[in-house]
């Protein structure tokens, strides 16, 4: 995985939590911030309003973080982490590697909707200062690589098409993914299903076996 990029912290390095109070404290601030920063975004969020939501006194705020930046920092940080731990395939995967594939996608449109607002905060700060876009690229980094190792075990075994270039499809399938989530996160579909209708596409793509949709039992 690439190292992330964010913006340079301030000279003024925030103390490390040294009691249990001050570790609260920080904690409260960071979750304080994540609502913020959901609700108005990056461009309208203020470190008095991170302090009001949190309950605590201006000073204590910069007491913590130098500026918006480096609160933004911590609470995304934590996202991505989040959002790893997500998509991390589980012991228990399927053997089968369209349930296998099925349930990834699951999982990331799952995640995605979850942090859908954050990560949408992130981009609006890379719009203004590019070097927010490393923490993007790391997670899109992470989802292709594992896609290219994927369909590269795939092409080995003989279950996709023997002509798939992996370095090429990889970023091509999860950059439709990524975009679908994205442009659905406000939706009210289910993931799942969601899910299903993009496994298939993927699948029929790279020449991966579909099994036959499940029968209706309300047809006659």
């Amino acid at each position: 995985m690439t190292s992330t990029v964010v913006p340079a912290a301030s000279s003024a390095v925030p103390p490390t939590p040294l009691t249990e109070r001050g570790r609260r404290t920080r904690e409260a601030l960071v979750a304080a911030a994540r609502r913020v920063f959901a609700e108005r975004g990056y461009a309208g969020t203020r470190m008095q309003d991170v302090a009001a939501e949190a309950g605590v006194s201006h000073g204590t705020v910069y007491t913590w973080f130098a500026n918006k930046d480096e609160l933004l920092r911590e609470v995304a940080h934590g996202i991505v982490g989040e959002v790893f731990a997500a998509a991390r395939e589980p012991r228990d995967a399927p053997d089968d590697p369209y349930q296998r594939l099925l349930a990834a996608n699951v999982r990331f449109l799952v995640g995605y909707r979850r942090h859908a607002r954050m990560l949408a905060v992130v981009e609006e700060a890379a719009s203004t200062d590019p070097g927010w876009d490393g923490l993007l690229d790391d997670l899109r980094q992470t989802y292709v690589e594992r896609t290219r190792r994927s369909l590269g075990r795939l092409r080995e075994d003989g279950l996709v098409a023997a002509d798939l270039d992996p370095q090429v499809a990889a970023p091509a399938l999860t950059g439709m993914v990524e975009t679908f989530a994205r442009r659905t996160a406000a939706t009210t579909g289910s993931p799942a299903e969601h899910a299903e209708q993009i496994t298939r596409l993927w699948a029929r793509a790279v020449g991966l076996a579909v099994p036959d949709p499940a029968p209706d039992p309300t047809a006659p």
